[in-house]
């Protein structure tokens, strides 16, 4: 008996101590997290602050990377950032040297595709090189990342243009050896027919003279007495050409000459009906033909130069009309 009451009395002892330790564990109020049955809960809050991934630019396309001013380059982007829908970008434009910084505000673009950068209205680049940067402000505030296969950055070269090529300096006219002979004949000797008229539809102009429609190798002749002025190719317009100034003061211009076929010179005296070249398709033509023009005050002199209708007087000269 006497056993059983001291180990009673221990074990009473024991449970007093237990429930007089709860309330301090409960209680507890230190600047180390206390233990709690979940378990490391209270880190919770801070996983949940984790920032996103930064946004990056997997396509940044300046295309070309060389143009001629005022010309400007594509552009092309796409940014990728998981959990944003768009960002907000811009593009800058560095110089390499002196010049301006100039800036493309892009707006906000979705993420995920491929899209396009439109220019702003009158937007110029001035010649010189310029390092391009692709600015990105994406979810959660983050900037671009910039790794080495989409940094977001590079390069553009801007050129001057070329100067426009220079007139030719015409041939001064000699005095004729021979009185002019009367009398006037139509330019293509031989069948024809005519195409387009004064002031149809060209790319980026219009037609400044009267297409007249023959076989290739048909002569073009003279049809009043003058002197050859010019005597040239344009290849990517014109063709071969001569330029005749008429003893009436006009000067007339023909285009579209059969390849080897000229039979004239600067400075050379002709009368009417003489061979000037044959009809041809050379410069931007389809077919074989003759273009015709007449210009009053010079061919292409000054601002006082201006063309004109030549029909009324093809009509006069043509037998068939």
């Amino acid at each position: 008996m006497g056993r059983k009451r001291v180990l009673a009395g221990i074990s009473a002892a024991v449970a007093a101590s237990a429930i007089g330790l709860a309330p301090a564990a409960a209680a507890y109020a230190g600047g180390t997290p206390a233990p709690s049955p979940t378990g490391g809960s209270e880190y919770g809050a801070a996983l949940a602050r984790v920032k996103p991934a930064r946004p990056v630019a997997s396509v940044f396309a300046v295309n070309p990377k060389v143009v001629v001013a005022p010309r400007l380059p594509r552009l092309r982007v796409r940014i990728d950032q998981p959990g944003a829908r768009t960002v907000r970008a811009r593009l800058v434009f560095r110089p390499r040297g002196a010049g301006t910084l100039v800036r493309i505000d892009a707006g906000a673009l979705p993420t995920g595709r491929r899209v396009a950068v439109a220019w702003p209205a009158g937007a110029q680049l001035a010649p010189g090189r310029y390092l391009v940067q692709l600015i990105v402000r994406g979810r959660g505030n983050r900037v671009l990342a910039r790794p080495a296969r989409a940094s977001g950055k590079t390069t553009l070269t801007v050129r001057v243009p070329a100067p426009p090529p220079a007139p030719p300096t015409p041939a001064p006219a000699p005095a004729p050896t021979a009185p002019v002979p009367a009398g006037t004949v139509f330019p293509v000797a031989g069948p024809h027919t005519y195409g387009d008229g004064i002031g149809a539809a060209r790319n980026g102009h219009t037609h400044q003279g009267q297409d007249v429609l023959a076989a290739e190798g048909t002569p073009v002749v003279a049809p009043e007495a003058g002197t050859v002025l010019y005597v040239d190719n344009q290849p990517s317009a014109a063709g071969w050409y001569v330029v005749l100034h008429a003893a009436d003061g006009r000067d007339m211009f023909f285009a579209h000459c059969q390849e080897g076929s000229l039979a004239v010179a600067p400075g050379v005296v002709v009368t009417p009906g003489a061979r000037l070249c044959n009809v041809g398709h050379t410069g931007d033509a389809t077919g074989p033909h003759l273009h015709f023009e007449i210009w009053v005050n010079g061919w292409r002199v000054n601002a006082a130069s201006t063309f004109i209708d030549p029909r009324p007087d093809l009509l006069a000269w043509d037998p068939t009309a």
